[in-house]
């Protein structure tokens, strides 16, 4: 049986595959107990339609061109446009506006260059043969930074004229949401579709649920990360002897409209270390593997007037990054991911705030004073919390919990694979 699962599964943010890692694990462990003799492939489906060769560049420009599916140099003066436009929407105030702008880019993204017909092609590839569609999980309610509303339509267009089903897998918001918006109504297209059986949330459920439908019962369950010890089969007895800080961009914030930039971060992370190395703390700066957080941790270093050496290597495998968190005493990170990874591994973090579904996960799991605000991004108190966090460790039954919920969500389906099988 080919199973496809559809994520960010070629992003640079390397947290990403331990979505989908956990999820394949989750998948063939149900399977498996209710079919022995299954036999189980899997599609990793990429929702921007990234190449499965990565290749490392440093431009934006070529490296879309270099790994984006059929991407077109002759698009040049469309994506020109395409982006400029997205500038101005995300700068206006008035809702009349916004929606005007996006209902221009959208009649760029059906006909230009480089976007709905690329994509298409990639899905049309991609999905070629496959018996089940499963959208991996994330952030994928998100419309106003990402945008991956248009590559979820287009995956429920394909379900539907080839006859498929899709489930949603304990997806969850990550920009701005508001019925009003023109990219909800394309969210509610996609989720809404004949095609789509299953959906559940692993936040903001009541968002979910809106763009699921009322015809539709919404779960608040959880990622299947929380599986990723016995996904990745780690080794928890390790020696652990640092403490990890895990880096962010400098515009992080900035893209959602928050004056809060490179300097401020810089300034931060800076004042983290200091505080760490004060109270005899050793410690390392690390990456989900993003470019932009490894040119932040440069900044960093060169602030602190510290050897490379304290900047683990950017990791480019997934397994690499996993290794990396298993091996701290604590953690201080910005990546969501990262701080699942370490609760599955029992390492205690806290992890600053810079989204509201960070804070929603602390809420769920039972660790709410674990999500630092940004009112509270002061050194002193970020380190104390960490502290804390270190002398408290990770409550087994809580842990336990998450693990049940995430498997549920897995379970609900199950028996539609099972029902859809060749």
């Amino acid at each position: 049986m080919k199973i496809a699962i559809c994520g960010l599964v070629k992003s640079e943010n390397l947290g990403e595959m331990f979505i989908a890692r956990s999820l394949e694990y989750l998948i063939a462990d149900g399977l498996e107990q209710a079919q022995p003799d299954l036999d189980i492939e899997y599609v990793e489906v990429d929702l921007l339609g990234r190449n499965d060769t990565i290749f490392e560049i440093t431009d934006a420009r070529d490296r879309r061109l270099r790994n984006y599916y059929q991407y077109s140099e002759k698009g040049r003066l469309t994506e020109k446009l395409f982006l400029s436009l997205q500038r101005k929407g995300r700068t206006t105030k008035s809702k009349w506006a916004q929606n005007a702008i996006a209902r221009a880019r959208h009649l760029i993204w059906k006909y230009g260059r480089n976007y709905r017909g690329r994509l298409a092609g990639y899905f049309d590839l991609k999905l070629d043969g496959v018996d089940y569609i499963v959208i991996d999980g994330a952030g994928l309610l998100e419309y106003s930074y990402n945008e991956y509303h248009w590559s979820l339509l287009l995956i429920s267009q394909y379900a539907e004229r080839h006859g498929l089903e899709v489930v949603y897998n304990a997806i969850g918001r990550a920009g701005a949401f508001d019925e009003r918006d023109f990219g909800s109504k394309v969210l509610k297209r996609a989720i809404r579709s004949s095609a789509v059986q299953y959906v559940s949330a692993r936040d903001n459920v009541a968002e979910v649920q809106a763009c699921a439908g009322p015809e539709r019962k919404v779960k608040l369950l959880a990622d299947s990360a929380f599986w990723m010890k016995e996904a990745y089969e780690i080794d928890t007895t390790v020696e652990r002897k640092k403490i990890g800080i895990g880096l962010i961009r400098g515009n992080s914030l900035q893209g959602y409209g928050v004056a809060f930039g490179s300097k401020e971060w810089t300034a931060l992370f800076a004042g983290i270390a200091t505080v760490l190395r004060d109270r005899g703390y050793d410690f390392e700066f690390f990456t989900n593997g993003l470019p932009g957080d490894i040119a932040l941790g440069k900044r960093v270093l060169k602030k602190l007037q510290l050897p490379d050496s304290y900047l683990v290597e950017r990791p480019v495998d997934d397994t690499v990054l996993v290794n990396t968190i298993n091996g701290y005493e604590a953690l201080i990170t910005c990546r969501m991911h990262s701080s699942i990874a370490a609760f599955t591994m029992g390492v205690p973090s806290v992890i600053l705030s810079w989204n509201d579904k960070v804070e929603k996960l602390m809420d769920i799991i039972g660790y709410p004073d674990r999500a630092i605000k940004r009112h509270d991004f002061r050194p002193e108190f970020i380190v104390d919390s960490m502290e804390k966090a270190k002398e408290q460790g990770i409550d087994d039954a809580l842990l336990s919990a998450m693990k049940d919920k995430a498997r549920e969500s897995v379970s609900d389906y199950l028996p539609l694979i099972l029902a859809a099988r060749p």
